[in-house]
């Protein structure tokens, strides 16, 4: 599996545990990622207004574990918020 293909997988998967997180109204998307160093940083935002920033930090390093789980143990998950 090639670089490129390997980071499509990886953003697959964290989208599909981000819509996971919606369910329990952790409302959060990707807004950006870059690949330095064999590191994938992957920028994570609200998708709405009013959300508390520790629910946030939570879910983003239990998604962290996850990926870890899968194999990915390169990939940080970023807060930030939408401009």
């Amino acid at each position: 599996m090639t670089m490129t293909q390997q980071i499509d997988e990886i953003l697959k998967r964290v989208n599909e545990m981000l819509d996971k997180g919606a369910s329990r109204g952790i409302d959060l998307k990707i807004a950006n990622h870059k690949l330095d160093d064999d590191w994938l940083y992957i920028v994570v935002v609200p998708s709405s207004q009013g959300q508390r920033a520790s629910e946030h930090a939570n879910y983003m390093s239990e998604i962290e574990r996850n990926l870890k789980n899968m194999g990915y143990s390169k990939v940080l998950l970023v807060p930030a918020l939408d401009e």
